[in-house]
């Protein structure tokens, strides 16, 4: 084989490997070339749909019932953050506190308590400034917020999660 069709195919199968391999300016896991596949929609469709609306089925007796499931209702507050340190300034930050809905509305408040310990976490130990940007609270799961926020304003980055139950 010629030396420079060796090369050229050498550079092509590199190009297409870098292209699987390495993750995108905004995804935490490697995209492929353009495809996306059926199952990647309808998990995306999963996650945006909102747990608030879901219904039971019940299968009894060759019937079926609905019932709506008030109990496992999520709430989600969010904060939106500037943390900044010496060698670090990270801009748009998103804190997220996700807690089951007891019907009180005390959920809320407790949810937005676990984000404040965390902060003061963050202040303590990694950043010498924690500026608040933005501060929401919603019914619906942190996952679905923060795709309805991401949509927004493509700068905002996940910071956390957390399980305020």
């Amino acid at each position: 084989m010629h030396p420079l069709i060796r090369f050229a195919a050498a550079l092509i199968f590199l190009f297409l490997a870098a292209l699987s391999v390495l993750a995108g300016p905004k995804y935490s896991r490697p995209i492929g070339a353009g495809l996306i596949h059926p199952r990647q929609i309808e998990k995306l469709n999963h996650l945006l749909t909102d747990s608030g609306t879901q219904l039971n089925i019940e299968k009894k007796s060759g019937s079926m019932t609905a019932k709506s499931t008030l109990s496992e209702v999520r709430i989600c507050s969010c904060q939106v953050l500037n943390l900044i340190s010496s060698n670090y300034d990270h801009r748009y930050m998103v804190l997220l506190a996700e807690r089951t809905n007891d019907g009180d509305g005390a959920g809320f408040k407790a949810a937005r308590n676990r984000i404040q310990k965390e902060k003061k976490q963050l202040k303590r130990l990694f950043y010498d400034k924690v500026k608040l940007v933005a501060e929401m609270q919603a019914t619906g799961t942190c996952k679905s917020m923060y795709f309805r926020l991401r949509t927004a304003d493509s700068q905002l980055q996940l910071y956390e999660i957390l399980n305020a139950d």
